[in-house]
């Protein structure tokens, strides 16, 4: 990735030009309302190596694969939204991978509120492996806060991408709560019931993973945390 800051004279399209990329993306991945009034001093979020192509009449992905010297499975796995590889629509936006991979294959994990917008939700997902949704807030008895998720289940579900349950120590107030984190860990009850409500919903929501984000634990409780997260895993 690169930044690229707006000078004089310059538009979207020279821009692309520049780093050899299509304007679209540009204007995606910035979300550009406006992609003809740029800002001189304005930052541009570069992603090189990675294009656009819409989809036109007559074309198959073999026809596009070899246009862009690139390899049919790469594009595929580019484009987990294609369902069918030999039935492309007319219009259709397809990412083109970069023809040399320089780097190994690596997971991506993102947190996404429930109020996030779906569209950008939908535009990040191709770019994740993990979707932690933040998140699932704890009780002093081991009761859950419910959240409305399900849809960013579902559309992580569409792209391939693992959902992860997040549970945090997140008080009333807003903010991590360490006297929280101190009664749950200090309780064996309390951890079996909030064992046994996490696991509920991993089962009823389709999760594929848990994130234990419990943050400004107090040092005594060190202890206690590291037995919590063994039983936990050990009942996953």
């Amino acid at each position: 990735m690169e930044i690229h800051v707006v000078k004089s004279g310059e538009s979207v399209y020279s821009i692309a030009n520049l780093y050899g990329v299509s304007w679209q993306k540009i204007v995606s991945d910035n979300e550009l309302a406006n992609p003809n009034q740029l800002v001189i001093g304005q930052t541009l979020v570069i992603l090189p190596g990675t294009r656009q192509h819409i989809v036109r009449r007559g074309e198959s992905l073999y026809l596009i694969a070899m246009e862009y010297q690139v390899r049919i499975s790469d594009i595929i796995n580019a484009n987990p939204q294609i369902t069918d590889p030999a039935r492309l629509a007319i219009g259709q936006t397809i990412t083109i991978p970069p023809r040399n991979i320089r780097f190994g294959p690596i997971e991506v994990n993102g947190y996404a509120f429930p109020n996030i917008d779906m569209e950008v939700l939908r535009k990040t997902l191709p770019n994740l492996t993990y979707l932690s949704i933040f998140s699932y807030q704890v009780n002093a008895d081991g009761s859950l806060d419910n959240i409305e998720d399900v849809p960013l289940i579902q559309a992580a579900r569409s792209f391939r991408v693992a959902p992860l349950m997040v549970i945090t120590n997140i008080g009333e107030e807003g903010g991590f709560d360490s006297d929280l984190a101190s009664i749950i860990l200090g309780s064996t009850t309390i951890q079996d019931t909030l064992i046994n409500n996490v696991l509920r919903v991993l089962e009823e929501k389709n999760y594929s993973g848990l994130d234990i984000d419990f943050e400004y634990i107090y040092p005594s409780d060190r202890e206690n945390y590291n037995n919590f997260l063994r039983k936990v895993v050990a009942r996953l």
